[in-house]
Parts: structure tokens; C-alpha cells; sequence
């Protein structure tokens, strides 16, 4: 299976790297250029790179982090209050998220059936541990139905 297919907005960019307990896999965003959320002036300046490491969902029986590399960029127009921008992978991560959004909703699944503490159990056999308080979070976040 392609990997990075699997990964929204994302193309893996190096080698997976396998540790004991966990992987880790690199990727980057596709998009060649970046728009400022302020003007709307798309550019292809880069002024920095780093990295996010949000957790995502098991491969292989193993947790996994993503090494995400954001690049900044610089705003190209002179009239714009920002100097430079991030670019964001919104299908993928919400702003200062520490978990892929689809990672997020299969907890808060599991948390809707087992409960907090029934389902944190579950999730650290699954793969995708997550404190009592967490998964009870991530579940009254869900959208009603």
C-alpha cells in the first residue's frame, strides 16, 4: 500500500523511521506555495521550515507520529500587516493540534461506546492511548446528531 495515500494533503518525504514501541513517519505537505490568511496573496518565498509531530492513527499495530515539515512563508504584498505565515494542513490538523483529526474521531468513537475510563483501556490496546479525561473531551466535542 502506498503510504501516502493514506495521508491527506501529504506525501511522505523520507524513509519511515521504526522504533520499539512506535513509528515515526515524515511527510510533507503537497501544495507548492502558501496563502497569507490576511490578504489572500499566495506566495512560493519560503522564510522557515519546522516540524509538527501530531500523533495519527496506528500502522502496523504500532502508535505513530507524523514529523509534519511546515514551511513559513514570507507575505508578498507590502500593504499586509503580516510579514510571514504558516502554511496549514486544515483536513489534517486543527491549529496547535497534538492529534490528526482522524485520530481524534476514531477516540472519541471508541469513548462514545466504552465511556472514559472503559474506553482509554480500549484504546491503549488499540494503539491509541488516551487519558480518561481525553477521550470524555474528545466525545463532547463530536458534533450532534
Amino acid at each position: 500500500m502506498d503510504i501516502s495515500l493514506a495521508i491527506p494533503e501529504c506525501r511522505v518525504a523520507r524513509f519511515v523511521e521504526q522504533h520499539e514501541d512506535h513509528l515515526i513517519i515524515p511527510v510533507r505537505l503537497d501544495a507548492a506555495s502558501g496563502r497569507c490568511p490576511d490578504c489572500g496573496q499566495a506566495s512560493r518565498s519560503v522564510h522557515s521550515r519546522y516540524h509538527r509531530q501530531p500523533a495519527d492513527l496506528p500502522v502496523s499495530a504500532s502508535q505513530t507520529r507524523l514529523r509534519i515539515e511546515v514551511r513559513r512563508f514570507y507575505c508578498l504584498n507590502p500593504a499586509c500587516r503580516r510579514r510571514t505565515f504558516a502554511e496549514t494542513p486544515m483536513t489534517l490538523l486543527a491549529p496547535r493540534a497534538r492529534r490528526t483529526r482522524r485520530l481524534g474521531e476514531a477516540q472519541a468513537r471508541v469513548g462514545l461506546a466504552c465511556g472514559g475510563a472503559g474506553g482509554a483501556r480500549l484504546l491503549t490496546h488499540l494503539h491509541m492511548p488516551a487519558s480518561r479525561a481525553t477521550v470524555l473531551r474528545l466525545v463532547t466535542r463530536m458534533p450532534m446528531p
